[in-house]
């Protein structure tokens, strides 16, 4: 009985510290659980329109952190025909906005994305050029709110603001709201609202699966744009962690404008 007693004291503690950490210390934790220094995956996206009509495509997606803890990640269009080796290269940056690159096959070009333009929508998809940049927290400010269940799950919400006045003038957003579940540290929901406060965009992230350790990652990912009645989903068909998997050369201007990304 007394060791019983003992434990419940412990769990109870444990509860409280949890629920006492603020929103910096969750970002942090979830970072340090989920961040690869390298990755690879096969994608398959579905465009579904508000008819119920879709459009399937296959995709490569790469990551990889170099020498000074910056990430690099490139996108590349397999399927269909009529967009095969479009990609998109970006690099994050520490202090300012990360450059991202676009490469279109019939132009032979690799065109830089303007500052301006990182709130337009990618490709058709309902992601716009912002949502593929990296999340580097020291270009936002976390506010931690009020805890939700979401899918049965006990969650953390923290909202995200842009964390300068260049930011906020350049993003299309004036915060999101994570929904971290509270067991794994894992982000499960991310709501958009437009710079008027108005909530425009949902993202899901499900089929969770644990990769390794304490790092999940979700099979399923569905961004719905309400706004624009529009959904895009993307379920992950293969994926590595293996530095061998996403060499240095892949997030190059050079080897992509050579065209020897496309398959």
């Amino acid at each position: 009985m007394k060791k019983y007693f003992i434990l419940l004291l412990v769990t109870y503690g444990l509860l409280l510290a949890n629920d006492a950490l603020d929103a910096k210390t969750i970002i942090d934790e979830v970072s340090s659980r989920h961040n690869a220094d390298y990755e690879f995956e096969t994608q398959r996206m579905t465009l579904i329109d508000k008819k119920g009509n879709e459009e399937s495509r296959g995709l490569r997606r790469y990551s990889r952190k170099d020498k000074n803890n910056l990430f690099k990640y490139l996108l590349v269009f397999d399927k269909p025909k009529g967009i095969k080796g479009v990609a998109l290269l970006t690099w994050q940056n520490k202090d300012k906005d990360d450059d991202q690159w676009m490469y279109l096959p019939a132009l032979s070009k690799v065109k830089r994305i303007a500052k301006g333009g990182n709130k337009n929508y990618f490709m058709g998809t309902d992601y716009a050029f912002e949502d593929l940049v990296s999340e580097n927290k020291n270009k936002f400010r976390y506010e931690k709110q009020a805890d939700k269940t979401i899918d049965g799950n006990d969650c953390y919400v923290i909202n995200v603001y842009p964390n300068t006045k260049q930011m906020r003038k350049a993003s299309g957003y004036k915060y999101r709201a994570l929904y971290i579940r509270k067991d794994i540290f894992f982000t499960v929901q991310i709501d958009y609202f437009s710079k008027r406060g108005k909530y425009i965009k949902q993202q899901k992230l499900l089929e969770l699966e644990k990769i390794k350790g304490q790092m999940y990652r979700a099979k399923i990912s569905v961004m719905d744009n309400l706004k624009e009645k529009h959904k895009t989903k993307i379920i992950i068909i293969k994926r590595k962690l293996s530095k061998k998997s996403v060499p240095a050369k892949f997030f190059k201007q050079r080897y992509i404008k050579s065209g020897r990304h496309i398959k």
